[in-house]
């Protein structure tokens, strides 16, 4: 494998390790209902990943927003 591939690879075993963990949050915690920089702060990520993590989850039907941008279990 070469390095590209590599770093790719090593990427998605991250973001799914981080898809996992915020699903087992919101499962251990139901009412769980955060904002995106709580969400950062919770997980220890930077913007760009966190966002695109909580992007995945809604976009699953996972995770739904609410209208003050809070994100809670669907």
């Amino acid at each position: 494998m070469n390095q590209m591939e590599d770093g790719i690879s090593t990427r998605s075993r991250a973001t799914r390790t981080l898809l996992e963990r915020i699903a087992a949050e919101y499962a251990e915690m139901p009412g769980l209902s955060i904002t995106l920089p709580q969400a950062q702060r919770l997980w220890a990520v930077d913007q760009a990943t966190c966002h695109e993590a909580i992007s995945r989850l809604v976009s699953t039907g996972f995770l739904r927003r609410t209208g003050p941008g809070r994100f809670v279990r669907a």
